[in-house]
């Protein structure tokens, strides 16, 4: 078997910034389900945006769901006939289980073909910078080891922070009791999300829209340099409020990358409508 570059699998989780990726990348992203919590609340994929009503009542939302051992071993397989380097980079373990899954379907090839099988600790556009860095070093001829050492550094050097609209979608992931879900919503409480070391986390809760949008970019600005920042709304309402916020952010970071994105319905899944949030990527130390 003639053995070419390394090959990047990752999931549907992952949201990518550059145009057209991953066409003629050396990447498969393997499809995750939205499971709709009734038949008639299924989310559109042919209307813009469509999916949105599907998430209007948290109660009723679709929920994500997650590539089977079977799936991911299929994957693989089909990969294995191409090359004998594959690394597997996906949602945070603990978010949802398709690490877990990759892991347990690597084993079915162990022996044959070299699979390395990474947690990113990461959701949405985070997960999607570290599959365009890997896909990057995979088609620049590098080897597993070294495509694995770039994403590990990169994992720790990745931010993420969003704030929500309804507190029942934190309520859903187990991370507020649903008393306090009711009561902030109540009283117009705006609560706020992080990853920390691959666990979604709330933050300090603030009540007016505008002054969350002032902690976002208070956020932003505690970095002295940064690689690139992505703004991440909710596509129906929030796309003016984004672009100002990418605005602001430009001023403090103008030679910094920064896009205004609308974010996904896997995404939803987790914080719901009207949401707004960062991905930051930090620049790497200089070595001294």
């Amino acid at each position: 078997m003639t053995m070419n570059r390394v090959h990047i699998v990752t999931d549907s989780n992952a949201q990518f910034l550059t145009p057209g990726f991953p066409a003629d990348a050396p990447v498969t992203v393997v499809p995750v389900p939205l499971i709709p919590d009734r038949q008639d609340h299924v989310p559109s994929t042919t209307e813009p945006d469509g999916w949105r009503r599907s998430f209007e009542d948290p109660e009723t939302a679709p929920r994500s769901g997650a590539p089977s051992v079977d799936e991911m071993t299929t994957v693989y397989n089909r990969i294995y006939r191409q090359t004998d380097s594959i690394l597997s980079l996906h949602i945070s373990a603990s978010v949802a289980p398709t690490w877990h899954n990759a892991e347990e379907a690597s084993r079915t090839l162990l022996g044959r073909c070299d699979i390395q099988v990474i947690d990113s600790q990461m959701i949405s556009v985070g997960l999607g910078l570290l599959v365009e860095a890997a896909a990057r070093a995979a088609a620049a001829g590098e080897p597993l080891d070294e495509v694995v050492r770039q994403v590990r550094g990169m994992i720790p050097r990745l931010y993420v922070v969003f704030f929500l609209d309804n507190l029942l979608f934190l309520e859903r992931q187990g991370l507020v009791s649903r008393s306090q879900a009711i009561l902030g919503n109540m009283l117009g409480v705006i609560p706020f999300l992080t990853m920390e070391e691959g666990h979604l986390q709330p933050m300090e809760k603030v009540r007016s829209r505008p002054r969350a949008i002032e902690k976002l970019i208070e956020f932003v600005s505690e970095f002295s340099d940064l690689q690139r920042i992505a703004v991440l709304y909710d596509p129906g309402s929030m796309r003016n409020e984004a672009r100002s916020v990418a605005d602001r952010l430009r001023a403090l970071y103008p030679k910094t990358p920064i896009s205004a994105t609308p974010y996904e319905p896997l995404l939803a899944t987790y914080i719901g409508l009207n949401g707004l949030g960062v991905v930051v990527l930090e620049s790497e130390a200089e070595e001294l």
